[in-house]
């Protein structure tokens, strides 16, 4: 009998353990974000997350903030860039890549981390690359961690920045999620 109390245990533990996680797992929602003339760029957004679009004149790409529920813990930075001629090519998966190394080496005189290395982002409508980097002397109200790169998403090159201090790992993991969740719905006639 000892045995089957024993082992009605462990599964009533890996149960708790289970509902624990499923808990922590934050709940998402679809959110949608107009591009001017260009359809609608789509992601699945932890729900506590607040998000502002930043439309500049012109109809040029927004950028679209997000930030936590309160405080200052992070800031994560996406602009959706189409290309601005009809006939122009849209960008290459090696352009990409070059343009975050490009990044990459901008940034490594200020990090902590002797080689920023790039690295892949498979998303659920391309390909993409970042570096993670932290600032060796952040300045007062600034952010130490920096998360930096580009995802192809369709006809999108979305260019993106997380910007972190003390919980890295969970907002870093959070926002490629979000990322690779991404899609772009054209409108009709374009």
């Amino acid at each position: 009998m000892k045995k089957i109390c024993s082992v009605f245990q462990c599964v009533m533990i890996l149960l708790l353990g289970f509902a624990v996680i499923a808990i922590a797992a934050e709940q998402t929602n679809d959110r949608r974000y107009p591009l001017p003339d260009h359809g609608v760029f789509q992601m699945k957004v932890p729900a506590s997350w607040k998000d502002e679009v930043q439309q500049p004149p012109e109809k040029q790409p927004p950028t679209i903030v997000f930030r936590p529920a309160s405080g200052d813990l992070f800031l994560i930075l996406i602009t959706p860039v189409w290309k601005t001629k009809e006939d122009a090519p849209l960008i290459s998966d090696e352009t990409a890549r070059q343009l975050v190394q490009r990044a990459a080496d901008d940034n490594q005189p200020n990090a902590v981390e002797k080689n920023l290395k790039i690295i892949e982002l498979q998303g659920s409508a391309g390909r993409g690359y970042y570096f993670s980097a932290t600032d060796k002397a952040p300045e007062p109200g600034s952010y130490k961690f920096l998360a930096q790169g580009i995802l192809l998403v369709g006809e999108l090159a979305v260019a993106f920045a997380v910007l972190t201090n003390d919980d890295k790992r969970d907002v870093e993991s959070a926002s490629l999620t979000m990322l690779k969740s991404a899609i772009h719905v054209k409108e009709k006639g374009n």
